[in-house]
């Protein structure tokens, strides 16, 4: 899936992990007008409920990636993807660690609530590989394999079963951009810190530009952003030191 960004601020979904919308309104009123998208997790999204996560996007013009991350078997997949989609995010994800029916079953969901119910726009379905905070040898004990030959498998199996894209680090970017099964996904890239912040809990991190020149096409930002060090100011300022940094990309 191929997608054509007109400014460097489509690009950006800042991550507000706090728990409750008048948290997140505070920092909405921070960004608003940018043209960002509000990622938003299962910590406001259980608390708030994702009717609401969705309402408060919209409200501000912004995009939502309704951060899910379904995982379970085929049949409640299905009925969660088409739940979610009825309230009419832009983007939401699954977990692509699941068996490849499971995959599919989402895309039916999707499917089936379009039809069902009139939708005008369907959701970008994004699959998540393995966690930004997953080290490599975590990554073994886990999924017997390093992040880069798991995120490959996953992403392989988004792509058979009809997924728009994967969520994975920007440090497997180059490798499924070569695949000629990956190179067609929507690549949405968490664990991206720019050079002035702390790495906090990730793992596979990597800076704006990078991320961008090796080919992610949405890049996830949270702290940096919403908790941005004293030098740099408000989050407004951070996401348009952001800004500044992609436009400067070759």
């Amino acid at each position: 899936m191929s997608k054509v960004f007109t400014n460097a601020a489509q690009r950006i979904m800042v991550a507000l992990d706090v728990d409750e919308l008048s948290q997140a309104k505070e920092l909405a009123e921070e960004l608003k007008g940018l043209g960002i998208t509000f990622k938003i997790g299962n910590q406001l999204g259980t608390y708030e409920g994702w009717k609401a996560a969705v309402e408060f996007a919209h409200s501000y013009d912004a995009q939502i990636f309704c951060d899910t991350k379904f995982k379970d078997i085929p049949t409640t997949v299905e009925k969660s993807s088409k739940a979610i989609t009825r309230r009419q995010p832009e983007f939401f994800n699954i977990m692509a660690d699941n068996n490849l029916e499971a995959l599919k079953a989402a895309v039916r969901g999707i499917d089936t609530a379009v039809e069902e119910f009139g939708l005008a726009e369907r959701p970008i379905l994004l699959g998540v590989t393995v966690l930004t905070s997953i080290s490599e040898q975590e990554s073994e004990e886990i999924y017997g394999g390093v992040p880069s030959e798991k995120v490959l498998q996953f992403a392989k199996n988004a792509a058979e079963a009809g997924l728009d894209g994967i969520v994975c680090s920007a440090q497997e970017v180059k490798l499924l951009r070569s695949d000629p099964a990956t190179k067609n996904l929507l690549l949405v890239t968490p664990g991206i810190r720019p050079e002035w912040a702390a790495p906090n809990d990730q793992s596979r991190i990597i800076t704006p530009s990078q991320a961008i020149k090796d080919g992610s096409d949405y890049l996830v930002i949270g702290r940096p952003i919403t908790q941005p060090p004293e030098e740099v100011g408000s989050p407004r300022k951070a996401v348009l030191r952001i800004i500044k940094e992609l436009e400067e990309v070759k």
